[in-house]
């Protein structure tokens, strides 16, 4: 069995070399069989420092007391340093609306973070992976789901998942270790206990050799799983932009590609607890736009297969009064330079330019620059009257962009807009004695 575990620890590389290793050790079979495999074998694999740590739940009473001095023992005897650490998780999961075992698994993986480790070591084995892939096969679990317990998570490592346990009480029974069972694994209280009582009892009926047709099966699934990773972690990255993500780079892909490739997007936007349902109605929001909140704090918005994040939100309205003898404005979309020309300039101006530039004697009284309002309409050059709303949606603005648009009007409406440029009325001509440009600093515009 020895040479199995070394043979996981080497093949998914678990354990960097010096690195402070951690074990979570209960007491049981699992974490005393995978804490003797890794002491016996410290200095081959490399490791500087063994930290066993143990949770006290305060679930038991005195047997959680027992499990506690039977763990510190089991160090002293063999030159383990150990940590503990006391939990009441019943009155913990009371109030934060958890189950105690959902709370429980909180607190042990928080203490295992803090214990100073660099690689934690748990001892699931390859029966608690049949469990796993039960459990959530009842609930409807995705591909993900039934791969079950993975061998490497970040800092965590489980060298013993190729291992049943009938080998591991074998390996204790040719060791002659001591371990300790907690009652709890006795009764049908919990769900996971259901299963291994009740379920799998029936699947090795039906298959003796249930463990290693398992072990094959969950083999398979995880070569098609990293797969897909791999594939949508690739369409990631090139769907990636300014602050969006390009659609249509993976839109038509098969379903299976197309939903992992969101759910990669949504965990980097911070959603949380993503369910089938949350990739479902993104994807179903590929095909129309619009937006949706969804995992309870992450907004998605779909324009044009463009996806983006968050609320959109309107600029509250403002108005800065407009001089032809400023240089430079402030506004809350940005910074912008105000130049004044004269016609002796026009030669070392583009003539492209030349048609956007304002005439600065047909701007009437009372000029400001503003932010677009309700109902704002004005006729571009060769063209009919138009609402802004027309024409955005004629040069297919996105909606997180329209809210951003400077305005310079008067009172006779608008003069010119910063997506669209000059209005008919105000712009410049052969007659034209003095023109304005007005551009964002550091953006190209009209």
């Amino acid at each position: 069995m020895t040479d199995k575990v070394l043979k996981t620890i080497s093949e998914h590389h678990m354990i960097p070399i010096g690195s402070i290793l951690g074990i979570g050790l209960s007491g049981g079979a699992d974490s005393v069989c995978l804490a003797h495999i890794l002491l016996n074998n410290k200095e081959k694999l490399g490791i500087s420092k063994l930290k066993a740590i143990h949770i006290h739940h305060g679930i038991r009473g005195e047997e959680a007391d027992r499990d506690l001095e039977f763990c510190r023992k089991f160090c002293e005897k063999n030159g383990m340093d150990f940590v503990f650490y006391k939990a009441d998780i019943p009155a913990e999961a009371q109030k934060t609306g958890e189950s105690i075992e959902e709370c429980a698994r909180r607190i042990r993986y928080s203490f295992f973070e803090d214990s100073g480790c660099d690689v934690i070591a748990t001892a699931h084995n390859l029966n608690d992976n049949i469990e796993t892939f039960i459990f959530n096969l009842s609930r409807g679990s995705s591909l993900s789901g039934l791969c079950g317990i993975p061998f490497v998570r970040e800092i965590y490592i489980r060298p013993l998942l190729d291992c049943s346990r009938t080998e591991i009480e074998e390996y204790i029974k040719e060791n002659e270790l001591n371990y300790i069972t907690d009652s709890t694994n006795l009764c049908d209280d919990y769900t996971r206990n259901k299963i291994r009582h009740n379920i799998v009892p029936l699947l090795f009926d039906l298959n003796p050799s249930f463990e290693k047709a398992f072990a094959k099966c969950n083999e398979s699934l995880n070569d098609s799983k990293d797969y897909i990773y791999s594939r949508a972690v690739d369409l990631l990255e090139k769907s990636r932009n300014d602050g969006y993500y390009d659609c249509s780079v993976f839109l038509d892909e098969h379903k299976a590609l197309k939903s992992q490739v969101i759910s990669l997007i949504l965990k980097e936007n911070n959603a949380k607890n993503i369910s089938r349902e949350h990739i479902n109605s993104v994807s179903n929001l590929l095909e129309k736009g619009g937006s949706i909140d969804i995992c309870g704090n992450v907004t998605v918005n779909i324009e044009r297969k463009k996806m983006f994040f968050g609320k959109l939100t309107k600029t509250e309205d403002f108005d800065f009064a407009f001089d032809l003898n400023s240089r430079n404005i402030v506004t809350p979309y940005g910074e912008y330079d105000i130049k004044l020309y004269s016609k002796k300039d026009l030669q070392i101006i583009n003539k492209q330019d030349i048609d956007n530039f304002i005439d600065c004697d047909k701007i009437s009284t009372n000029a400001v620059l503003r932010n677009r309002r309700d109902g704002d309409s004005y006729q571009l050059p060769k063209r009919p009257n138009k609402t802004l709303k027309k024409l955005f949606n004629e040069k297919k603005i996105e909606n997180r962009s329209r809210g951003e648009m400077l305005i310079l009007s008067d009172d006779n409406g608008i003069v010119w807009t910063e997506f669209f440029g000059v209005s008919s009325r105000c712009k410049s001509n052969k007659d034209t004695k003095k023109y304005i440009k007005i551009s964002k600093v550091g953006k190209n515009n009209v």
